[in-house]
């Protein structure tokens, strides 16, 4: 820099006559990029060279500051490439802007900043095709000892948001020097580091045990092989002796560095970092952090990269957690869903409840009925997911769109940003289905299955034991057979991933939650009497209420309403109330098949067609009750103690808790604090399209938290 600085004023003052301080200067453009070697010999700055060439100018001319004009808003949180919810940091240290840079940052370069750091300038870095915006100002040191005394004092800052941004090296290799008899040996990591300088090769990252046993170092995938032989020709005495000595490689990873000023003595950073990338099943290589406590780097599978980044971005808050969801079903509880999940995400949270849910995002990216499949993905738009719940389903929707000379495909490219290959629709594929949820650029994902097919039941363990979480208001999944209810709880065990089936039982009333709350705190359930059906809840209310009107009428009405099942058989011969009673008994530990269930129908039904016999044979039966001034209830019972299931018809007086109104179902549980005296109720509505959607809605807020840092 001397012999530039000394070029330049042999320059300026063959053209000027006074000083640059002195002289109203001229605009002066540079050349940059290009130099020559001590030796005078032409060549270059290599990347960044322009930047380097203009940091170097502005310290040999006494510059106020350098501006940087570039593609972007300045250096970003993460790459927008990966991590689409970056955004531009407003101001950052120097210390900050070199370990991005060192870490793959690609917008500065560590040796351009090397001269301003030393003449203290501020770098400006702005977009050259968006002037309006401020950019990122690179100004101050971090260390205590070395700040300057006119730099920001981002304390309030940093400790909102202690990690200022996420940066990563794609395709690194990791080699490990490991053997007993290293345990306490001095010279190991000097020579280990040694052979690899001596070699050429260039070490990233080190990571290193306290027990000394073993050195893990990441160098850029091109020098592994390289890296690896260097090693073992500098460790073969070692290697002879040693049968235990060995040398090393893991292909195919990368490195995230996260970085920030607020992150010394900061509790929890590390935790944090950790809890995201588990939460999002990236498994953690190796890791490494810097003794100034601004960097903290790990080693993922390349593989998970995109889902890392995207993960670590939203659990220190500098980004929405999002929530990619698969929905499969198409019918009345999957397009209320639909319509649920358009008004969240254009609704305006304030209360204090929700404030949770505030940095939440859910994106419907895949759904599916059983013909036809759409697969978005950046997400389904609000506005296509309200279209969406109007229909029965997709084949219809297309068709109705069709007659209006548009099309599905048109409709959401109309309604994104993104081109036509952002989505696809086509016929359903559950495998296909499967692949497109399990990618590694969801950050979190969840399928939820809002159909009565048993053939879906199947798939749960294989999306389970994948890390896919599962939503389910499907009852087959948790009353069918008990070796597939059993592979999924096992699974769920070996995995990270949750299954949730509140809505299976009560729809929205958290009856699973109770029950696990019940257990987890040591109380004992004894017996549990439950009103399952909140259609023949609805029927035999009315009954009671109207007593001109018949049985099929008022099954009627229930259906009309949407309280019934879609076939409403299943209500009457007591199917689904059977259902949900062995999903609570397996809660509590009971290990049945349906068929161990002991069901007494509503009335005795072989079909629909025969409702006019089945008038008569309720009426007697409702006439009975009453004339005792009592009222009928169908009901499922659970006791525990002897392992039985049962539904059937009661009676029970007008006071009973079992006397819920409407629609509403009730479960009382009997317990060893809850006598049979005082149970434990729960009521309210169990049944319809509405409340159903609402408890798998519920289940998936619940899932959100969970996973938010």
């Amino acid at each position: 820099w001397d012999q530039t600085a000394q070029r330049l004023q042999n320059w300026w003052s063959s053209r000027f006559q006074t000083s640059a301080k002195k002289l109203n200067a001229p605009f002066l453009v540079i050349t940059g990029f290009v130099c020559s070697t001590p030796t005078g010999r032409p060549t270059t700055l290599k990347r960044s060279g322009s930047d380097y060439s203009a940091t170097i100018f502005a310290k040999v001319l006494g510059s106020s500051m350098v501006t940087f004009w570039k593609n972007v808003d300045g250096v970003y949180t993460a790459d927008p490439r990966a991590v689409p919810s970056a955004f531009p940091i407003e101001r950052m240290t120097f210390d900050e802007a070199m370990e991005l840079a060192y870490f793959g940052g690609q917008v500065l370069h560590p040796s351009a900043m090397v001269p301003c750091i030393e003449m203290r300038i501020p770098v400006m870095v702005r977009n050259i095709f968006n002037t309006s915006h401020p950019g990122t100002r690179v100004y101050g040191r971090g260390d205590e000892w070395l700040r300057w005394p006119d730099q920001d004092d981002d304390t309030k800052e940093s400790n909102r948001m202690p990690v200022k941004a996420i940066t990563s090296i794609e395709k690194v290799s990791l080699v490990t020097l490991a053997g007993v008899g290293f345990v306490g040996t001095p010279g190991v990591a000097q020579k280990m580091m040694g052979a690899l300088a001596q070699g050429g090769a260039n070490v990233i990252l080190t990571s290193q045990g306290s027990s000394e046993h073993s050195i893990t170092v990441a160098v850029d995938a091109g020098q592994e092989i390289l890296a690896v032989n260097c090693v073992r020709e500098a460790f073969a005495l070692e290697m002879a002796r040693e049968p235990e000595c060995r040398v090393t490689s893991i292909s195919q990873t990368s490195i995230v560095a996260v970085v920030g000023e607020g992150m010394k003595q900061k509790v929890g950073v590390s935790g944090t970092l950790m809890n995201a990338m588990a939460r999002s099943r990236v498994n953690i290589i190796a890791i490494a952090q810097g003794s100034s406590e601004r960097n903290i780097s790990v080693v993922v599978p390349r593989a998970d990269l995109t889902r890392a980044l995207r993960a670590i971005h939203a659990g220190f808050t500098l980004s929405e957690m999002t929530m990619a969801i698969g929905l499969i079903g198409s019918g009345r509880v999957g397009t209320e869903l639909l319509h649920q999940l358009a008004n969240f995400n254009s609704s305006d949270m304030d209360a204090p409840a929700a404030q949770s849910t505030r940095k939440l995002k859910l994106e419907v990216r895949a759904f599916c009925d059983k013909g036809r499949m759409v697969l978005a993905e950046h997400g389904v738009p609000s506005k296509v997911l309200h279209e969406a719940s109007m229909s029965s389903d997709i084949k219809q929707w297309e068709e109705s769109l069709s007659q209006e000379q548009r099309s599905l495909e048109q409709l959401l490219q109309d309604a994104t940003d993104n081109g036509s290959d952002s989505f696809e629709v086509s016929d359903t594929d559950l495998s296909k289905f499967t692949d497109f949820m399990n990618a590694d650029r969801f950050e979190h994902t969840v399928i939820i299955d809002c159909t009565a097919s048993d053939s879906v039941c199947d798939m749960y363990p294989q999306w389970l034991a994948s890390g896919l979480h599962v939503i389910s208001p499907n009852k087959l999944a948790g009353s069918g057979p008990l070796a597939r209810f059993q592979s999924c709880l096992q699974t769920l065990g070996d995995s990270s991933a949750t299954w949730a089936y509140q809505a299976t039982v009560g729809a929205q009333m958290p009856v699973i939650s109770v029950i696990r709350d019940i257990l987890q705190t040591g109380d004992q359930v004894k017996k549990v009497l439950g009103v399952f059906s909140g259609s023949m809840s609805f029927v035999l209310n009315t009954l009671s209420e109207h007593p001109d009107m018949r049985f099929s009428q008022a099954l009627a009405l229930a259906a009309e309403k949407g309280f019934t099942e879609p076939d409403p058989l299943l209500d009457v011969n007591g199917e689904d109330t059977a259902r949900k009673a062995l999903i609570v008994a397996r809660e509590l530990g009971l290990n049945l098949e349906l068929q161990d269930v002991a069901v007494q129908s509503v009335v005795p039904l072989s079909s629909l067609d025969d409702l006019g016999d089945a008038d008569k044979a309720l009426a007697a039966k409702l006439a009975v009750a009453a004339e005792a001034g009592e009222r009928l209830r169908y009901v499922g019972e659970i006791d525990v103690s002897a392992g039985t299931v049962s539904v059937h018809l009661k009676s029970f007086p007008l006071d009973s808790p079992s006397i819920a109104a409407g629609n509403d179902t009730m479960i009382a549980f009997t317990t060893a604090r809850f006598p049979d005296e005082t149970p434990l109720v729960l009521r309210g509505p169990g049944s319809g399209p509405v409340a159903t959607a609402a408890g798998v809605f519920a289940d998936l807020i619940r899932l959100s938290r969970t996973l938010a840092p």
